[in-house]
């Protein structure tokens, strides 16, 4: 009983529950953020540089799915119409959110350029349209595609193409990144989550990468 209560509700895709609900929570913010009157010029560049961030977590996230999951469970589900539709329509919808993308970060470059409470609030608005269609897309996803990779992948399979994908991120890249995702996440998954890295990741995590995300985050967010 006690290690069934040990396990995250999510189950094996309670890391990438946790990835989506920060891309859902930081476009929100940075809505809110850019809607505040008289923005001066640094905390733009704030705003900006975190966007830069975001952006870059969700192109690897798609990336990641496109080039690494996809081919892995495509062939698993040969002659099932109807799983591989939901693989294209996953493939689909990541290119139709590539230039909404492009089009906040170019509203950034606009913004920095020239901060006015015209040009924020614009910027602000192509963020909330990014944010209902990657919300819609993340719903779509976590409704329809996660049950397809449930039935395709093992449990060693999964944890095997996990084990890679944070590979990639390698330590550089995890000093934000789980932070990030831990930013208001269940306790309880948070310990799920922190338990798949090595020992020295976890210590670094607890006491030097959380504390700072955590001070620089006060300072962007704060009104």
């Amino acid at each position: 009983m006690s290690e069934q209560l040990a396990r995250p509700p999510r189950g094996r895709f309670t890391i990438v529950y946790m990835i989506h609900e920060a891309f859902r929570r930081d476009l929100a913010r940075l809505s809110g953020a850019l809607r505040a009157p008289a923005l001066d010029k640094a905390r733009t560049r704030r705003l900006a540089d975190h966007w830069e961030f975001v952006n870059d977590q969700l192109h690897h996230h798609h990336r990641v799915e496109d080039e690494s999951l996809w081919p892995v469970v495509r062939p698993k589900l040969a002659g099932q119409g109807e799983q591989l539709e939901v693989l294209h329509d996953m493939e689909t919808q990541h290119l139709s959110l590539a230039p909404q993308d492009d089009a906040v970060t170019k509203g950034f470059s606009v913004l920095a350029a020239k901060p006015g409470d015209r040009a924020a609030l614009d910027l602000a608005d192509q963020v909330d349209v990014l944010g209902l269609d990657l919300a819609t897309h993340l719903d779509d996803e976590e409704a329809r595609c996660f049950p397809v990779i449930d039935q395709a992948m093992t449990e060693e399979e999964f944890q095997s193409f996990g084990k890679a994908t944070a590979k990639a991120v390698g330590m550089r890249g995890s000093a934000k990144f789980f932070p990030w995702i831990f930013d208001g996440a269940n306790p309880l998954e948070r310990k799920a989550v922190l338990s798949m890295p090595p020992p020295p990741v976890r210590v670094l995590c607890t006491y030097v990468w959380e504390p700072r995300y955590r001070r620089q985050t006060a300072a962007l967010w704060a009104s």
